[in-house]
């Protein structure tokens, strides 16, 4: 019960306390006032009246005359007139109610007053005996009123007493609700601040919460600096700090199989002609430098996007790969000839060579072994040809030949309207092989039976062509239908493009909203770039989806991983480390350091942590016992009964 109604019932309780011992002291005190006044009223009429009998003849007429006119003049209960052997002579009695108010409230307070008796004289002799009593219906009505007016005043007292009491309770336990939102964060795993409350116990209670909350967001700030230092140390080169080759080649392979990832993409490496001889010739620091100076190109040219990753292949070879789908790979080509030549064209001159430059255009499915050979025959291409320019080797022309913006379109707008869009199913088991979820990515057809595409073939062109927002509702109708046949939970993938936009947010409300028991069994995947490229709306997506009951959390972790400190407020419930980093990881110690530095740090945060990509029992081994929680890959199967 609130602290409001308690005080409500509390004002109520008094109020009544209060009213119920004055209307017992007021209306006693104010009946036995009126009771003397009555009989006072009984003697002085009656000693009045006696007098003026006893003046007059007294022959039957003049005496009831005189009684009628006093009676009707006044309000009287009775009057009667008796001889002195008790014979009556003269009576007149009133035939009013006694009372004008409720049965119960003259049965609750009685009044009696004393009638008023006087002597009648005829000379010196006794005429009669003359008793009188005034009706007591008036006393009754005046206490009636008196005891409604009290009840008024106490009711409309007791009423501003709790509006007062309810306005000033509010200000002095405002500050309650802040320190309840917070404990209740801090409950959920998102550790904030609030500013200290005048009121002393509440301020004590808040500074305790504030620096509890404050210790463990430095806390999560250290662990992440000192995770960021691991994993540089074991995924990225120390010459020019892009990733080392075991990285960049594990980045390459899980972009190859992922189905989410773009259909098409290219490969770029580029070679440094002669570096040993700059070694020899100039110093090994002068060699370092270019290999710097072209690597900062590469990241200059790779800039935020997620798509796009560069790495050191060893020796005097970088590389950089582009998971998109292009028209025009002449294009790209070109300015990655122009980015290396502004880098590094004037400081080769010595050599006299220029930095060859060879690109291998893949498709998603294509092995690694496949497209870096193509690579290397483009490279040797361009070093023999000698100017640098970038020579293109296709390791795959013939299959999903480019289409136009306006054809994809309409194909993917009639896939929609038709309902041709459905999910895929993969477990994802928690260490002891419980299931946690299925994952569900979506696939769409585009002719009627036709092939069913992957996320990565057709996503692209629906954000080209600003479908998005209709793809992902479809895929969370699909997803409840799907919940709704089975005792499990599912999860679904939402883009950055989606969760941006307010009115597609609200709408992915009101369908959870409207289905709480199936909401609360949903798990919702956003893209790790969407929290901090776009941390605002981000974070209003899960204040307003995580109420529902359902689950997000963050797919394809590892490029930001060293700011996940940063989400210590949201709540999140799980991260997917992405499949980069777990490949192989039975084999390699420095990332094992890394990704059990990682699943301390988000234990800490109440997060649990599942491995995407796993192909192999003895990855599956290893991260279990660096401390992940769950997993899921082509290795990764449900127990057959």
């Amino acid at each position: 019960m609130s602290m409001i109604k308690q005080l409500w019932i509390a004002i109520a309780f008094v109020a009544l306390i209060a009213l119920g011992g004055s209307l017992i002291v007021s209306t006693l005190a104010a009946r036995h006032y009126l009771e003397q006044q009555l009989h006072v009223k009984n003697i002085d009429n009656a000693n009045s009246l006696a007098l003026s009998m006893s003046q007059l003849q007294k022959d039957p007429v003049t005496l009831e005359l005189l009684l009628s006119a006093q009676f009707d003049a006044g309000h009287y209960e009775y009057i009667r007139l008796t001889a002195p052997d008790g014979r009556p002579l003269v009576t007149r009695e009133s035939t009013t109610p006694l009372i004008e108010v409720p049965q119960w409230f003259a049965a609750l307070i009685p009044i009696d007053a004393t009638e008023g008796v006087a002597q009648v004289q005829d000379g010196w002799q006794q005429f009669g005996t003359l008793r009188l009593k005034s009706h007591s219906r008036f006393v009754y009505r005046s206490l009636w009123d008196g005891t409604l007016r009290l009840l008024t005043w106490f009711v409309i007292g007791g009423i501003a007493c709790g509006l007062l009491g309810s306005f000033l309770l509010r200000r002095v336990v405002g500050p309650l609700d802040q320190v309840v939102t917070q404990a209740q964060a801090i409950g959920e795993r998102r550790f904030l601040t609030i500013d200290e409350p005048r009121t002393l116990e509440l301020r004590k209670v808040v500074g305790a919460m504030n620096t509890l909350a404050m210790r463990v967001r430095s806390m999560l700030e250290e662990e992440s600096c000192r995770l960021e230092d691991v994993r540089r140390a074991a995924q990225n080169d120390a010459v020019t700090g892009l990733p080392n080759r075991e990285h960049f080649l594990s980045q390459m392979e899980a972009t190859l199989a992922d189905d989410n990832a773009a259909a098409a993409g290219t490969l770029a490496v580029i070679r440094i002609p002669e570096l040993a001889v700059v070694n020899q010739l100039q110093g090994r620091e002068a060699g370092d430098a270019l290999l710097r100076r072209l690597a900062d190109a590469l990241e200059l040219l790779r800039s935020d996007n997620e798509h796009r990753v560069s790495g050191r292949l060893g020796g005097s070879d970088l590389a950089l790969l582009v998971a998109e789908e292009t028209d025009d790979i002449g294009a790209l080509a070109q300015e990655l000839h122009a980015a290396v030549d502004i880098a590094v064209g004037s400081l080769l001159g010595d050599t006299g060579q220029a930095a060859p430059i060879g690109i291998a255009a893949y498709r998603r499915g294509d092995g690694v072994a496949q497209v870096l050979a193509h690579a290397d025959l483009a490279l040797e291409k361009s070093l023999e040809a000698g100017d640098g320019r970038p020579v293109i080797e296709n390791v795959d022309v013939s299959s999903h030949p480019p289409a136009s913006v306006a054809s994809w379109q309409q194909a993917i707008t009639d896939a929609l309207d038709d309902g041709r869009v459905s999910l895929k199913t993969f477990p994802v088991l928690a260490t002891d092989g419980a299931e946690i979820h299925l994952e569900a990515p979506v696939r769409l057809q585009l002719e009627r039976d036709g092939p069913w595409l992957t996320a990565g073939e057709f996503m692209p062109w629906a954000a080209r062509t600003g479908q998005l927002a209709r793809v992902d509702e479809a895929v969370l109708t699909l997803a409840l239908t799907l919940l709704a046949g089975t005792r499990g939970s599912v999860c679904i993938n939402l883009s950055a493009a989606s969760i941006c936009d307010p009115q597609t947010v609200e709408r992915f409300a009101g369908q959870l909203g409207s289905k709480p028991e199936l909401a609360r069994r949903l798990w919702i995947d956003l893209p790790e770039s969407a929290a901090f490229k776009h941390s605002v709306p981000f974070r209003k997506v899960c204040a307003r989806l995580k109420p529902l009951g359902c689950r997000i959390g963050l797919e394809h972790v590892g490029l930001y991983v060293c700011r996940i400190g940063e989400l210590h407020d949201i709540g999140l419930d799980y991260l997917k480390i992405g499949s980069a980093a777990i490949r192989g990881i039975d084999g390699n110690p420095g990332n094992q350091t890394f990704l059990r530095g990682l699943a301390t740090i988000a234990h800490t945060m109440g997060i649990i942590v599942i491995a995407e990509g796993v192909a192999s029992d003895a990855e599956a081994g290893q991260l279990k016992s660096i401390g992940f929680d769950g997993m899921t890959g082509p290795g990764i199967r449900t127990a057959q009964p």
